[in-house]
């Protein structure tokens, strides 16, 4: 797939995404119907101009018209991950790490691909002078 290509697909996600037709998108970034089905097929190449306009109009970056949506990752810079279903139990357990200096936070992850259904989890960072409760 050429970069042409790549990029009228993503020219195409985004006005999907955002409901319009490819006249009412047009409209948006100043070009006709027409020129955007152009873009969309990669019948045509695209300007620097116009895709930062897309971008603007779309409120994404403009590398993501080249590279696409980029892949959301969790953070993993912490030492330890729990999950607790029961926010006091969270509570609970943030506050013994904080207390034995840790740098603690909470985060919540998809359980279902919907979203309607998340997992809950304390994470841990252990810091260099913790409490030493081993002793």
């Amino acid at each position: 797939m050429s970069t042409t290509q790549k990029v009228g697909q993503e020219i195409r996600r985004v006005r999907s995404r955002m409901n319009l037709s490819q006249k009412d998108f047009g409209a948006l970034i100043g070009k006709s119907e027409s020129q955007v089905g152009a873009y969309e097929t990669a019948k045509t190449s695209i300007t620097l101009d116009v895709l930062f306009k897309i971008a603007e109009v779309a409120k994404i970056r403009p590398e993501e018209l080249i590279t696409g949506t980029p892949e959301k990752t969790e953070k993993a810079g912490w030492d330890a991950e729990l999950r607790i279903y029961n926010l006091d139990d969270r509570k609970q357990v943030m506050t013994i790490l904080a207390v034995n200096g840790y740098d603690v936070g909470q985060h919540k992850k998809k359980v279902t691909p919907t979203g309607k259904s998340v997992a809950y989890y304390v994470h841990a960072t252990d810091m260099e002078g913790n409490a030493d409760t081993s002793k």
